[in-house]
């Protein structure tokens, strides 16, 4: 297989439609603590046709040492072959040539569609080594990104969208007017947006302390602003003559938006949206106990789908609900909420790794299946 990867520097990294692999998501996790490796894959395909995509590699530290590299949501199963094990193994090998010594494996949160939708982790292993040489690829303990997700098809008219909704989520939507939730927006622009995110917070806190999920430091809101507004001067500084937008023109920087709902002056939700070229992403949400018979989580996801389609948007990802419609499981509501908008329901192969030292790796698994269960 023909397969190049070279290194690049961030400042010439191809922006992409893809959230999670463009430059200012590597900054991003840089804030955090981790070191973002840009490449370009290039590869020839049956047809000796040249392909190619940029690649963000995060080198994660565990204790203080580098332990891993994680790729989020790469590579896209649609540009690359269709021997796509094969693929994702000869890239790893070239991978492991920039890694530290300490790095143990490389995890990939896959974004390839689970057509066969099975479970089992010894079946899954059986068709992700399938063809390869090694046979060294091993389900991850526990998925980061959550494997299934639902994506709303943002093309038909308002009215379409609402008619396909379940009626519960459409009649909800109106509740949330009648009661007279008002909607605001904020960006990266606005001057009172670090305030509205600093109350937006607080309630986001309690809601991760509520619903038992992990909660970001406010620090790490208030750099996706920040980066936001450089990324976004810096682009403003990019002038084509006679206003003419090339057709090798990048996609633009993603862009960040706070939502929140209100009434009588009190927030009773946010959400957090980004939007990467055609796509848009509910990345992080807060909702009040108060006056939730008013609906207001309802009324701004609707608000949220109309402002993503007025800006080109063409799918929304609500980024993760439980596999199935399971009613004993304690996200189930998440499941009815977000499914109800109308979106389809699509599963994820999830979190693999590649080994690379065996015995680091069987002890790093070990330690996160026992903090899983705990």
């Amino acid at each position: 297989m023909n397969l190049t990867l070279t290194k690049v520097q961030p400042e010439i990294f191809p922006a992409s439609d893809n959230l999670f692999q463009n430059h200012f998501w590597g900054k991003l996790k840089e804030t955090t603590g981790q070191i973002p490796l840009y490449f370009e894959v290039t590869f020839e395909d049956e047809e000796n046709s040249r392909h190619s995509f940029p690649l963000l590699v995060l080198l994660r530290k565990v204790k203080k040492v580098f332990k891993y590299a994680y790729i989020p949501r790469s590579p896209d199963e649609k540009i690359i072959p269709e021997n796509k094990n094969c693929f994702l193994e000869e890239l790893s090998e070239q991978i492991k040539q920039y890694l530290p010594e300490t790095v143990a494996f490389i995890r990939y949160d896959l974004h390839w569609i689970n057509r066969e939708h099975s479970s089992r982790t010894e079946m899954l292993e059986i068709m992700m080594n399938y063809g390869t040489k090694k046979h060294n690829f091993k389900k991850a303990p526990t998925d980061y990104m959550c494997s299934s997700t639902c994506i709303l098809n943002l093309n038909p008219a308002p009215q379409a969208m609402l008619k396909k909704m379940r009626q519960q989520t459409r009649n909800s939507i109106r509740r949330a007017y009648r009661e007279n939730v008002t909607f605001s927006i904020y960006d990266a622009a606005s001057p009172e947006i670090f305030q509205k995110l600093k109350d937006t917070y607080e309630m986001y806190r309690d809601t991760a302390q509520r619903k038992n999920f992990y909660c970001e430091k406010y620090k790490y809101f208030e750099n996706i602003f920040i980066l936001n507004k450089e990324f976004s001067e810096k682009k403003e500084t990019e002038d084509f003559d006679e206003g003419i937008v090339p057709l090798d023109a990048q996609v633009p920087s993603p862009q960040f938006y706070l939502f929140t709902a209100q009434k009588n002056s009190i927030v009773l939700s946010g959400l957090i949206l980004a939007i990467c070229g055609t796509n848009a992403y509910y990345m992080y949400a807060a909702s009040s106990m108060d006056m939730r018979h008013c609906m207001p989580n309802y009324g701004l996801q609707w608000e949220v789908i109309r402002f993503a389609r007025s800006k080109g948007c063409t799918s929304y990802d609500f980024m993760g609900i439980p596999p199935n419609n399971d009613s004993s499981s304690p996200m189930a509501g998440l499941y009815i909420f977000k499914t109800g908008f109308g979106g389809d329901v699509i599963h994820f192969y999830g979190t693999w790794d590649y080994p690379i030292n065996h015995k680091e790796y069987t002890t790093f698994c070990t330690g996160e299946s026992l903090s899983i269960k705990n």
